[in-house]
């Protein structure tokens, strides 16, 4: 069938339409290059009236622009792992030598796993459930990639909420975890060396025998209200759940219509934050012992070259920043025009990311090398991941500066920004995929779903505000996505390597951006074997360094544990319950093998061949190589 736009660039150019792929053959090295291009007439421009203008891509929705959908895919990526993980791992894993496994794990495993993801979702515009249609078998990868992206929707948000209380927390003429005169600091406040202590007052003092900073105890002891453990959840912190709700708030607004609200949307947040940073880093630049702490972070240690587990830490990095089998990617492919050229944005995205978290290295330690300058304490003392450098170690070090309001309120702007991206990026995957499930029903109040969705996620996300609740966040933080993740990365490859066929793929993005990828070579060997071997390895590492959950000193009970394996595994659970659900409700034939091999074929409403919209600025020709497989090509 033809759309409105169709027929008019049919009149405009000959009567020109994109021919669907052909049962593809597998491919040789040489067919790729082997190809000529031959115009195909439309054959019937006015089939079917009544459907003209009901393509799936304008009932689902589709990106404004190409811009839209690169910055919301550079938002995606570009998460609070860039700013609170990357530094830290490069300083400890060698300095400037961790760059070497750092960026061959991005070619080997970063570049084409983004990129075949891009391109399967652009291919089918289906969300991350019904996009398995291509081998209806595996479809609970899809329902794993939701729960997963779900779950972690829940937490997330949290450091949302507390990126949100910092900011209110900045308007003031002090900071508030500035100094140790406050109701919530303890005895032990002040600094481990015994010099250069800062009260209240402003003024340099000598503190002796003390162990805990200002901003620790202003984190434990004020915003979280830390209980002693995860059997005792005390009392609600009503003010984290009001940031929790605004933030929830805050994301409803972005994703309420959409592709359409969240893509305008991210040209401020997406941008935003190099604005931020860049500033940070100016400032950061011109304190005292800034060049020393840089110094610390570039400091190049070949002998780490030798050690697997800085390889492992380089393509878990990679793997978790770029955001694969989460659904997002998939998600957010979907929704583009179908001749959108997605192997540009596979290098541009990843180059981008990476560029993200090593220039964040040099404004988390330029900003630690003057908190080490300050204090006295050694640099190797105060670099620390996660919400630690956020919340307490980066907070202190602003607290020391002139006119400290101001950095902390640029700060934790630009920290609420960089996560919100990731936020509404996974709020729309679970929600898309749950939706495009059951069209038919929640389509067309998509929005009020949204609406649901979030109330019910906030609603899920209270007793994280709850004294204990740093232990449950936790709890969450360290099971949920660890191992279940790299799983499901790893069967995605397998499918669409083996069973969907790389081969298949590659006809199918020719067939999209008009040319074969130079790099063709590369992406095939990384999607059957290099990048599903890379993945299991980490998997493998990762459980033999394997730990129990600990929050700082604190260990948790066996019990707290036994739940946070339960959380693992639940995300996996439905890939074998889906395999057992389409074999006995779906697969076709008298044997159990022709049922299975039926499930491992493309449904019938695979091949895009009806409802493709096409723009008025190009059209499309088939190219045909020795194997008689179509190939358009943009004008």
């Amino acid at each position: 069938m033809t759309t409105d736009k169709q027929e008019k660039v049919g009149k405009d150019v000959g009567d020109y339409q994109r021919v669907p792929s052909a049962e593809k053959t597998p491919l040789s090295e040489g067919n790729f290059d082997k190809m000529e291009a031959e115009k195909v007439p439309v054959k019937d421009t006015h089939m079917n009236n009544e459907m003209v203008g009901t393509s799936k891509v304008e009932s689902r929705g589709s990106w404004g622009s190409q811009v839209d959908f690169l910055l919301a895919c550079i938002g995606y990526a570009v998460g609070l792992g860039n700013i609170w993980r990357f530094p830290y791992l490069c300083y400890r894993n060698g300095g400037g030598a961790f760059l070497i496994p750092y960026f061959l794990m991005m070619v080997i495993v970063g570049m084409p796993l983004f990129f075949m993801e891009l391109a399967f979702g652009q291919y089918a515009r289906e969300g991350p459930i019904t996009i398995w249609k291509a081998a209806p078998l595996f479809k609970g990868i899809g329902y794993a990639m939701v729960c997963i992206s779900g779950i972690v929707t829940v937490y997330y948000n949290l450091v949302l909420a507390w990126a949100l209380f910092y900011f209110f927390k900045s308007f003031t003429k002090d900071l508030p975890w500035k100094g140790c005169e406050n109701i919530w600091n303890t005895d032990a406040c002040g600094y481990a060396n015994g010099t250069n202590g800062i009260n209240s007052d402003n003024e340099t003092v000598l503190i002796s025998n003390v162990s805990t900073i200002p901003a620790e105890e202003y984190w434990k002891n004020e915003v979280l209200q830390v209980s002693p453990g995860i059997d005792d959840m005390g009392s609600m912190r009503w003010q984290l759940a009001a940031c929790l709700f605004l933030a929830w708030v805050i994301v409803y607004c972005c994703i309420f219509k959409g592709v359409k609200s969240s893509g305008k949307v991210v040209y401020f947040t997406a941008t935003f934050p190099y604005v931020v940073l860049t500033i940070l880093l100016i400032r950061g630049l011109t304190l005292e012992g800034a060049w020393d702490g840089i110094y610390f972070y570039l400091k190049p240690n070949w002998e780490t070259l030798k050690d697997a587990k800085v390889w492992n830490d380089a393509a878990t990095q990679i793997f978790y920043s770029l955001g694969p089998a989460w659904g997002g990617i998939l998600t957010f492919a979907s929704f583009n025009k179908f001749h959108h050229n997605c192997y540009r944005d596979a290098l541009v995205v990843p180059l981008i990311n990476c560029f993200t978290s090593f220039y964040a290295g040099f404004v988390v330690f330029s900003t630690l090398g003057f908190m080490s300058y300050k204090t006295g304490i050694p640099i190797q003392n105060v670099s620390t991941t996660g919400p630690d450098l956020v919340f307490i170690t980066y907070p202190e070090a602003i607290a020391q500066m002139p006119v400290a309001p101001l950095w902390a309120f640029l700060f934790f702007f630009m920290l609420f920004l960089v996560g919100l991206d990731t936020q509404f990026g996974m709020s729309e995957t679970f929600i898309c995929g749950i939706v495009d499930e059951f069209p038919k029903y929640l389509r067309p109040h998509k929005s009020l779903f949204s609406l649901a969705v979030c109330v019910m996620c906030f609603l899920l996300g209270l007793p994280l505000c709850m004294e204990g609740g740093i232990y449950v966040f936790e709890l969450i933080n360290w099971y949920c996505c660890w191992l279940s993740l790299m799983l499901v990365g790893m069967f995605e490859c397998l499918v669409i390597g083996w069973i969907y066929g790389a081969d298949r793929l590659l006809s199918n993005t020719r067939e999209m951006i008009g040319f074969m990828p130079s790099i063709w070579a590369l992406y095939k060997a990384s999607w059957c074997v290099l990048t599903p071997a890379v993945i299991f390895c980490i998997a493998v590492f990762s459980m033999t360094q394997y730990s129990p959950v600990t929050y700082g000193s604190y260990e948790y009970p066996g019990w707290a544990e036994c739940i946070g394996w339960i959380l693992t595994f639940s995300s996996l659970v439905p890939i074998p319950v889906m395999m057992v659900y389409q074999y006995f409700c779906y697969g076709e034939g008298d044997t159990p093998l022709e049922k299975i091999s039926s499930l491992l074929k493309p449904t019938s409403d695979w091949e895009k061949g009806d409802g493709i919209e096409v723009s008025d600025d190009d059209y499309v020709m088939k190219s045909v190589n020795s194997n008689g497989l179509p190939d358009p090509a943009p004008v």
